[in-house]
Order: C-alpha cells, then structure tokens, then sequence
C-alpha cells in the first residue's frame, strides 16, 4: 500500500529540478489518475478529452478525464503538469481540496495559458475562490466562468464576490450562475462585485432567488460601468418592483451593445416600470435584437408601455412575451407598435389569455410589414375557429412564416379548413404544431390534403400529438400524404391516438404498396418518422420502412422493392445490359447485412435471370475481360 503523499507548497523551480525522475505511479492514488498526469505530461490529448474534472470520487469508473483525489495524490504535481499544458482546454472543480491542497495546487495552476473554461460545481472554500482569482489574474485566456447546481450560501457569496472583486479579469468574457438556490442578498454581494469587470459580453443568471435587492445592485452595477461590453443578459426574477426595473433599465442604457436580454419573473406591480424600459429601446444607442420578457404577468397597460418603445427599435429580431396576459386589447398594442419592426424574425405570444378575432385579425396585419417573421408561436391562447379564420386571412397572400405553433387552442374541422386555405399558397412553412386539438377529426385532417398535394408544400414536421385521431383520422392522412416529397416527419401519440391496426395498415400501404412492383417504386419515400420520438413506440413494420429510408437516402425504392417482392423479373433491365446487374447484387449485400437477413437466393436468381437471358453476351465480356488480362500481363513480360 501507498503512503500518504502529503502535497507542500514548493515553488516552480523545484517541480522543473525533480519532472525527469518523478514516477508518475508514485504520486496518484490510481491508473486513470496516473495517467491523466501522464496526458497533462506530454500533452498528448485527443480530440475528445480536454477537460479535466477535479472530484472526489468517479460516479463512472471508466470516465477518463475525472482526477479523483484522494489521499495517495499530490495535487502539487497536479498543479505543475496543469500549468504546463497547452492544449487544455476546459478545468472543473467538483471537491473542496482544503487549504493546503489548493495552495499547492495553484502553484503550478497559476502558470496555464491554454485553458478557457472554468466550472465550479460545490463550494471549493475561501482559499479556493482566493486562488482561482489569482489564477484569473494570471490567465489570459480563460473566457468562460461557470457556477453550476449547488447551492451559494452566504459565505460561499462572500468568497465569490471577493474573487471578482480582486481585480478585473480582462480575458473572461463569459458568466454563468445557475440553478445555485442563490438568494438575493447574496446574490447583491456578487452583482456589486462586478464592477470591476465592464468586459464581460454575457451574463447568465437564471433558475435563482434574485429578488429586488440583487436587482437594483445589478442595475447600479451595469450604469457604473465605463465602455461595457454586455452583449447579452438573462436573468429569473422574483417579486421586483417599479424602482427596481427603472434601476435596471438606467443600467442598460448605458450598455450600448446590449443585444439580447431574458427577463423573466412571476410578478410585477405595473407598468411604471416598463415604461423605463420603452426609454432603453428609444435610446439612439440601442441594437436589441433579442428580448425575452416571460411570466412577467404584462397585460395592457404593460403591453402599450413596451409598444412605445418597439415602434422606435428597428433592431428587434426576435421577441418573446410568452405566459403574460396580454388579451386581444394587449395584443392589438404590441402590433401596433412592431408595425416598422421589418427585420422581426420571431413572435413567440404563448399563454397570454384568450385571443378571439378581434386580437387575431390585428395580428393578421402584422403579415404586410414584418416580411422576415420566420417563427409564431400563439399556442395555449384559446384561440377557436373564428379567430383562426381572422388570422388565416392574412396569411393567404403575404406571410413566409416557416414555424407556426397552434398548439393547445379551441380549433375544430371548421377552423383547420380556414387554415388550410390561408397556407395553401405558402412555400416557407416547414413545421406545424397542431397538438392537443381532440375535437378536430377525419374531416379536419383529411382537409391537409389540398396542403399536402400543393406544389408550393415546403412543409417537413407536422404535430399531432394528444389527439385521438382514430383509424379514420390516421386514413385520412395516409391518403394526404401521397404522392407528397416534403413531409419527413409526422408526430404523433402512437398510444394514445386511438389508431389500432386498420388505420396503421394505411400507413404501411403510403410507406410501401405492395401490391405491385410499380406501386411500391410510387409509394412514399419521404418520411422519416411516424410516431413522437425515433420511432421508439411505432409498430415494427412501419418501423423498418422508417429505418429503410434513414439507412438508404437515394436507394429507398429500390430496396423496399428488393425486400417486399421475392422473385422480380429482370427481362425490363435488359436493355441495360450488364451496367445495372452489379448495382442490384450491391444493394442486396448491403440489406442482407444491415437488416440481418438470411440468404434467400434472390440475387443469385438475378443473376441467373441475366446469364439466361443474354448468354452470348456475359460470355463475351468474360472472354474479352480474360484477353485483355492477358495482354496486359505480355506486356509486362516483354
């Protein structure tokens, strides 16, 4: 057994006088950790592993780049051989070491240059924080900071703050603290901290406590910054007020490269607050391109402070109000206000009430000006068939929509008709989400057809999933989809939806027809998936024609008709000649191996078929392929 190998804290000069002699065995408790000293060594990574994990112990025994460090590891010798490297990329830190480990351990650490990223995923103590500030401040290229899923207490809080607060680190670019139950006091500490770092381009806070107090030092930390560099913020927010937004809000203006920003909380008390924020979009500096503003419980009031502010930011590309309460009266004002917004690309307005025509029909006018919107999300808004017929109108002669989610509304037949007659002309959509609609039947479905059969359907993904269409419904769209060259892939509940064996045979029948070799070279070669999730709970046939066309992407015909008829007839191939004989015999050996068939005798009997039938010819080629062998090999000999 090994002794305890104790790690003090020498300097530099002796690591480099004792590197040839050390045996790596001798200062590490195992093989894997041995020999990731030995990577560390002579920089010998792979292109997969170039990250080290420093832990207690390995939940996986084969995890290759976790230093479990125990009693028998000197993290000095750790720390030299991390110092050295140059192609490390990323450190995690997942054990408190204790004073004297980490010291030693940052000796050598101090020295790196290559790594970029940095998690810390427990509390690693005040020396630790002491020496990861230090290592920052030597380190010029880490840009990356990561606090990850454990909790910060108060003192955890303190240690943080202390570290970002030594001095600035000019390389990190990039912070992240999330899902650490962080409270706002706590979290105020930190944000006040960050003062000294106005190079920081992203922020990321979410799935915390952050409450008032951290709010407002976050807002005072951002307009104390001199030439900031924020580019993105996200944070989740609790019980904020007025004061607190107007704090923020002052904060942002003065990041004049703010581009994207998440803001998202369950409570605000009015729209004094989002008032300032119309101030950070009318600002000349502004270029938001990005705003998230979910579970803020914004309704009209808030909705035409924000729409004051939208009308003057001309950058806007993508903007998130989901789970507010904006109401027709709420919606009607957010139109209003991206009336000039050209550049919108994404409008994601999910659970905001009830929508009826009234919002919808404005909605619909939104189709004439934001000429780039890509992305509509209105799912969960209660939206029935009038309302969806307001909105279809629109979309018939100008909308390049591409995602379209209806998910979770009041649509019936009636309504999936008005929409198909809004889509009919549209060449752009390629997903649709239709789930949770059970009133819609075989009638609505059966509608898709005109869509499907369009030459101008781009459509890909189609999501039907919570609806017990039946064997009628799953009919109707096996008779949709024929003949269709876009759709990949259909989603649904398989378990769920009610279809029993009637209504998958239609599916098998679009998939692969075999009632004759030319119906099963017509049927549908385009889909992918019929189901929710790889095919995982469709019945095995309609599986394997599924798996056909993801293992053959250019030969899907001509293997469902190699595998669905046992004696083809060859006299068609003729005229060929020999040219397609090679190709067929490929394309079995290549079924055979990945479906694990046993030999049927089909390519023999190929060809057999092609001997017989053209027997002069194949001893032609024989005889003429046996001469110019040996020509050949005269020449050689000559």
């Amino acid at each position: 057994m090994k002794s305890r190998v104790l790690s003090p804290c020498r300097d530099i000069d002796y690591y480099e006088a004792h590197e040839q002699d050390i045996r790596l065995e001798d200062i590490t408790s195992d093989d894997i950790n041995a020999e990731i000293l030995r990577m560390l060594r002579y920089d010998d990574w792979n292109d997969l592993v170039n990250l080290i994990n420093l832990s207690r112990e390995r939940t996986n025994a084969g995890d290759s780049s976790r230093f479990a460090i125990r009693e028998n590891d000197d993290c000095g010798w750790l720390g030299y051989f991390i110092g050295k490297s140059q192609k490390l990329e990323m450190m995690f830190f997942d054990y408190f070491l204790g004073r004297e480990r980490i010291d030693a351990l940052m000796v050598g650490l101090c020295c790196n240059q290559s790594i970029q990223r940095i998690q810390v995923d427990r509390d690693i103590g005040e020396v630790g924080f002491r020496g990861l500030g230090n290592f920052l401040g030597n380190n010029q290229s880490v840009k990356h900071m990561n606090f990850y899923s454990f909790d910060i207490g108060s003192e955890c809080a303190q240690n943080i703050a202390s570290m970002f607060g030594q001095c600035q680190y000019t390389s990190l670019k990039h912070i992240e603290i999330c899902e650490n139950n962080l409270h706002d006091e706590e979290f105020a500490q930190i944000a006040a901290a960050l003062a000294v770092q106005p190079q920081i381009e992203e922020l990321v806070l979410c799935d915390n406590i952050i409450g008032r107090l951290g709010c407002i030092a976050l807002g005072s930390t951002l307009k104390s910054w001199r030439a900031p560099s924020l580019k993105k913020l996200y944070i989740s927010i609790r019980d904020i007020d007025d004061e607190c937004i107007q704090v923020m809000a002052a904060g942002m203006i003065n990041c004049s490269s703010l581009s994207e920003l998440n803001l998202s909380g369950r409570y605000l008390t009015g729209e004094v607050g989002l008032r300032s924020f119309a101030d950070v979009f009318q600002s000349e500096s502004c270029c938001m391109e990005k705003l998230c503003l979910s579970e803020m419980s914004i309704g009209f009031d808030g909705a035409s402070a924000l729409a004051a502010g939208f009308s003057r930011c001309s950058s806007l590309k993508s903007l998130n109000l989901s789970h507010n309460i904006l109401g027709d009266a709420g919606l009607d004002a957010i139109v209003a206000g991206l009336a000039n917004s050209s550049n919108l690309e994404e409008l994601l307005l999910s659970s905001n009430g009830i929508f009826s025509s009234t919002g919808l029909g404005s909605l619909a006018t939104l189709f004439r000006t934001a000429e780039n919107l890509k992305e509509l999300s209105l799912a969960n808004n209660g939206i029935n068939d009038e309302g969806l017929q307001a909105l279809s109108a629109g979309m018939r002669n100008r909308c390049n929509v591409s995602k379209l989610n209806l998910s979770n509304n009041a649509i019936t037949d009636v309504g999936l008709q008005a929409l198909v007659s809004g889509l009919i002309n549209n060449s752009k959509l390629d997903n649709l989400q239709l789930s949770g609609h059970r009133s819609i039947t075989a009638a609505g479905l059966r509608s898709l057809s005109a869509f499907f059969q369009s030459e101008s359907c781009a459509l890909k993904t189609i999501w039907i999933v919570d609806m017990s269409i039946g064997d009628d419904g799953a009919s109707a769209l096996a008779d949709a989809l024929v003949g269709n060259k876009s759709l990949k892939e259909l989603r649904l509940s398989c378990n769920t939806s009610g279809i029993t064996a009637l209504g998958w045979s239609a599916f098998s029948k679009l998939l692969c027809d075999t009632s004759s070799i030319n119906n099963t070279y017509l049927s549908n070669h385009t889909l992918e998936l019929i189901g929710r999730w790889h095919n995982g709970d469709t019945p095995p046939d309609i599986a394997r024609y599924l798996e056909i066309k993801r293992r053959f992407v250019t030969q899907v015909a001509m293997v469902k008709v190699i595998t669905s008829h046992p004696h083809l007839k060859m006299e068609p191939f003729f005229p060929w000649r020999l040219k397609f004989l090679p190709l067929v015999v490929a394309c079995f050996d290549k079924v055979k191996f990945i479906f694990g068939l046993s030999e049927t005798g089909q390519d023999l009997s190929i060809v057999y078929q092609f001997v017989r039938g053209m027997p002069l010819f194949v001893v032609r080629s024989y005889a003429g392929e046996n001469a110019h062998r040996k020509r050949k090999r005269d020449e050689r000999e000559a």
